[in-house]
């Protein structure tokens, strides 16, 4: 039986950067007009990249549809690869850059806010031990925004709450650790010099409520449905950590709930106090992502470690921690 025959790599052999460029401005442009804008050609020449290279693939790319052009499947899976491949040429373009600085690689992570505190801090400084010469950037935002900026090539790395799950396949997902919540509230509060508080007292106090439909919200809610109360009083509703504490400080009867490692971080600043409560489930797992089909750059997978050292130090540290204080009830 003869052997199939080899297809010639011919899209390789036919396809331009300047058509690479056009379809990955394509696929985040609303016209045409606006792709061509982007990568600083005309409408014109635009529209003559588009149909030199259908015609050299003998495949049709984009139909009309009034004034707009959409895209066939073809098209799409071309617009879809081609943003990919744009990603990578630019990640290269700025390892090479950092290289030629004499860096020894450059990353880009994405982070939301509770990560920011105690998470990204940390792991980064231990990198920056072992690979002083690294250069990090770190934008920090609604997971949203992030996950969207991760797709478009524009972060390497993913850190916080990832919700809906399911809708990320084309992700990889890693559990680092899942702090459980705590109750706090400022250092000069009565309540912090006290003992063996219940829920039920706590609930007769004035309360910051994290915003309606976030993570802590709804940990906050099972907290209290599992004691079948809800605070008596809830003077501001607020999922802003700075204001919050701030808040805190400034009046001595407002109760908040905060990270077990977040709220550690700022009661070592003594800008506030955890209140002798058990700790309750936390909203969900801090967690660290990258594109499925983008291979992470050697400095990237050197954070990715970094991230995952810290995260279990903060684990063990959170267990050591509560083993302690029941030795000292007992």
């Amino acid at each position: 039986m003869a052997a199939p025959t080899r297809r010639p790599a011919r899209l390789r052999r036919i396809i331009r950067l300047s058509q690479l460029e056009l379809l990955a401005a394509i696929d985040h442009a609303e016209t045409l007009g606006a792709a061509a804008k982007a990568t600083n050609i005309t409408q014109p020449a635009a529209s003559r990249l588009l149909r030199t290279l259908a015609d050299e693939l003998g495949i049709q790319l984009f139909e009309r549809a009034g004034r707009t052009l959409r895209p066939t499947a073809a098209g799409k899976t071309l617009l879809r690869r081609a943003n990919s491949i744009i990603v990578d040429i630019d990640r290269i373009d700025k390892e090479l850059a950092a290289i030629d600085q004499g860096l020894t690689g450059q990353i880009s992570i994405g982070s939301g806010v509770a990560a920011c505190y105690v998470l990204i801090p940390t792991a980064v400084d231990l990198l920056l031990q072992s690979a002083p010469r690294a250069s990090i950037a770190i934008q920090e935002g609604p997971m949203e925004e992030l996950v969207a900026k991760l797709r478009d090539g524009k972060i390497d790395l993913l850190v916080g709450r990832i919700e809906n799950l399911g809708a990320h396949a084309d992700l990889v997902i890693e559990d680092l650790y899942d702090p459980p919540m705590t109750i706090v509230s400022g250092i000069n509060n009565p309540l912090a010099a006290r003992r063996n508080l219940s829920l039920s007292d706590l609930a007769q106090q004035q309360w910051i409520l994290p915003e309606v439909g976030t993570p802590m919200r709804s940990a906050m809610e099972a907290m209290f449905r599992r004691a079948k109360t809800w605070p008596r009083v809830c003077v501001v509703e607020s999922s802003s950590i700075q204001t919050n504490v701030g808040l805190l400080n400034r009046r001595t009867d407002l109760l908040w709930v905060l990270s077990e490692d977040i709220a550690r971080y700022f009661e070592g600043l003594k800008q506030l106090k955890i209140l002798a409560f058990p700790p309750s489930p936390g909203p969900s797992p801090f967690m660290m992502a990258h594109i499925r089909d983008r291979t992470p750059s050697p400095a990237v997978q050197k954070l990715a470690e970094a991230l995952r050292s810290v995260a279990q130090k903060i684990s063990t540290s959170k267990k050591s921690t509560r083993s302690r204080g029941a030795r000292a009830k007992t």
